[in-house]
């Protein structure tokens, strides 16, 4: 049998002992953070109780809703579906372009430079420039005519893939509510598909409304003082309407994507923090795209290609986290003021 030379076999015990000391070290940082956590929420546990309502029960509201956000790792929950759901962007994305088609040749000269901007100038930061010649080639050809195969291919890639990312999501927000225990496998999967379905569907025909819908509706009407006075309130009160519209929409999913029966307004609340919480990190993320030149003209076309898909995913985790607190704000709710149903 060859030898072992007794230095290899040193090299190797020191090397596994000082993995162990780093283990360790970051074990005791970890046990260390959680306990200065936990103290500060008991601080805060007490000193709601010394203040008067309604701030009281608010601040107990908010240390509940952080402490079982953290039992119930919302970071790491949020993570996995933050991975399917970047593997179902590129479908969305295909949907979304396919039927862009069809709107681009009524926007005028400076609707389509507003269109080839969001088409062509974001993905130009992330792609090579061999992989982005192919594309822009792509997207030009269904800019200009609009591809029905495109949208049903997109469709279809969408909804296995997006099917899974939902899947994800739903478990991890019947954890939230802690009624993981409430619902079958199966049942989740066929929730997941048809939730998924409706989201594609309403994602056809909103995105592109959303994405053009002010300069659709310059181009078409007639350019008269009382229609001018219009949609300049429809342009102020744009982005507050579709706040409000996916607060509505994020709590039908709680509602439907978790099993048990709740008021539709107890849902209210966390889909408004989540809504909230998402927008935050959307204009963090265009004003990283704006420093950056993403957005812009300057230079750095390799950091760009580097920073943009890391901002990207982490604007994903974020808006997860952001529907899985929401989950939680509502469960804590639940708990502290249980409806009638529930009693």
């Amino acid at each position: 049998m060859p030898r072992t030379d007794p230095r290899d076999a040193d090299g190797r015990a020191a090397g596994a002992s000082r993995r162990e000391r780093v283990e360790q070290r970051v074990a005791h940082v970890g046990e260390a953070r959680d306990r200065w956590l936990e103290s500060f929420l008991r601080r805060l546990d007490a000193v709601a109780g010394r203040l008067p309502r309604p701030l009281g029960p608010a601040v107990r509201l908010s240390v509940g809703t952080v402490r079982a956000s953290i039992a119930d790792r919302v970071g790491g929950l949020a993570a996995e579906a933050a991975l399917f759901t970047l593997i179902s962007l590129p479908a969305l994305f295909l949907v979304v372009l396919g039927s862009l088609g069809y709107v681009s040749e009524v926007l005028g000269p400076r609707g389509e430079a507003q269109l080839d901007r969001l088409v062509l100038g974001l993905p130009r930061a992330v792609l090579t420039d061999t992989t982005y010649a192919r594309y822009q080639e792509v997207a030009r050809q269904v800019l200009d005519t609009g591809r029905v195969d495109i949208i049903g291919l997109g469709l279809l890639l969408g909804l296995w893939t997006g099917s899974r990312a939902t899947h994800r999501l739903l478990g991890t927000m019947t954890i939230a509510y802690d009624l993981h225990a409430q619902r079958s496998v199966w049942r989740q999967r066929v929730t997941a598909i048809w939730l998924t379905a409706v989201a594609l569907l309403v994602a056809l025909i909103v995105l592109p409304t959303v994405v053009v819908g002010p300069r659709l509706a310059r181009e078409l009407l007639p350019r008269t003082e009382a229609v001018t006075t219009t949609l300049d309130v429809v342009d102020a009160a744009y982005w507050p309407v579709v706040a409000l519209v996916g607060v509505a929409a994020l709590t039908q999913v709680y509602q439907v994507g978790t099993p048990g029966a709740r008021p539709w307004r107890r849902d209210l609340p966390g889909a408004a923090l989540a809504v909230t919480l998402c927008v935050t990190a959307t204009l963090a993320l265009l004003a990283y795209l704006r420093f950056t030149g993403v957005m812009g003209d300057r230079e750095g076309l390799v950091y760009q290609q580097l920073g943009t898909p890391i901002a990207i995913v982490f604007w994903i985790w974020g808006s997860c986290i952001a529907v899985l607190v929401g989950a939680e704000l509502n469960a804590q709710i639940e708990r502290m003021w249980p409806s009638d149903v529930n009693r």
